[in-house]
């Protein structure tokens, strides 16, 4: 059990602050402006770069990022995905704990019983 909990504690130690996360995706799209002399009609199209989060009810918030941003969300995001890898290694590790100090608790079965002895019969 010392083991489990030594791999517990550097899990935790290796963790990003818990205030410095963010739970969605950034993402990239190129779009097209639609102005038939802009570069974007034959190149790649307009850098546009969003925050997208699934909020509970299934509705999806939408954010755009200016570029000095994008670093800062992409940490968080990171982060979070971090955090989230963490809670199940540590889970993990605990259902270990778990078994372990329940095979120290459950009593050991009673030997079985010759046939037909202790039994009651219905009258």
């Amino acid at each position: 059990m010392k083991r489990q909990l030594d791999r517990r504690r550097r899990i935790v130690a290796r963790l990003p602050p818990f205030e410095d996360l963010l739970r969605g995706s950034v993402v990239v799209r190129f779009l097209r402006c639609g102005k038939p002399t802009c570069h974007c009609v034959d190149g790649e199209g307009h850098r546009a770069t969003y925050f997208s989060v699934t909020l509970p009810g299934g509705r999806t918030e939408q954010i755009s990022l200016p570029l000095d941003l994008v670093p800062l969300v992409e940490r968080q995001v990171a982060n979070y995905r971090t955090w989230w890898n963490a809670i199940e290694e540590i889970s993990a590790i605990n259902r270990e704990i778990l078994r372990t100090e329940r095979q120290k608790r459950v009593p050991r079965k009673r030997p079985v019983r010759a046939a037909g002895r202790g039994k009651r019969r219905r009258s």
